[in-house]
């Protein structure tokens, strides 16, 4: 008999412990959903508030015209005025380099996302491109630029950016939006590839 009791105050002591183990697991688990659940609303919150807006800021829009004219141009005094670091464009080569490839930028079009704060602004540049030699132009997509207001004036900022901003950015270029952007930007380069064969093989030049 004693023996016997034994056995069942052991075995009652193991199911405890078994069931002990199932709850602190069922608890780690619930822990767990809930804050998938947390970061999966908060990507949601993020996502509907966070939808770009077009050509909403007509100083904006000017900035980057103005950017890009200078661009084409090789302007190096424009270019030096648009960012908040000119000491960037001391050095010419690339921009020179790629004035000789894209000629000209037109139908820009200014895709604008809230920033970190009430002065700053994401901007994803939309415009066709005229390239040397192709009859094409197709659609190109820049940015995203990060805009910030200084005074009365905006400028690009070409300044190293800080971890909190770059995971910001990166953040805005997940969301469904801005995906949208970029393959519209990519059918229309496929069907300009389709239709003009110089305009293919300098892809495929530059893919390789």
């Amino acid at each position: 008999m004693a023996r016997n009791r034994a056995k069942e105050v052991k075995m009652k002591k193991m199911l405890l412990a078994i069931w002990a183990v199932f709850i602190i697991v069922l608890v780690v688990f619930g822990l767990l959903v809930y804050k998938k659940r947390e970061v999966v609303e908060q990507d949601l919150k993020f996502t509907t508030r966070f939808s770009y807006q077009t050509n909403a800021n007509p100083d904006i829009n000017a900035l980057m015209i103005t950017y890009l004219s200078a661009m084409a141009a090789s302007d190096q005094d424009t270019l030096k005025s648009c960012v908040t670091d000119p000491s960037q464009f001391d050095n010419m080569a690339t921009v020179q380099s790629q004035s000789k490839i894209i000629t000209t930028y037109s139908n820009i079009n200014c895709y604008t996302v809230e920033g970190m704060d009430e002065d700053s602004t994401l901007c994803y540049v939309v415009s066709n491109i005229s390239i040397v030699s192709i009859e094409s132009t197709p659609l190109d997509i820049m940015g995203p630029f990060y805009v910030v207001k200084k005074g009365n004036n905006y400028l690009i900022d070409n300044s190293m950016l800080g971890n909190e901003v770059n995971d910001y950015i990166e953040k805005v270029n997940r969301t469904s939006d801005i995906q949208d952007l970029y393959k519209m930007v990519k059918d229309n380069e496929d069907k300009c590839a389709e239709q003009d064969p110089a305009f293919k093989e300098f892809l495929d030049r530059l893919n390789n």
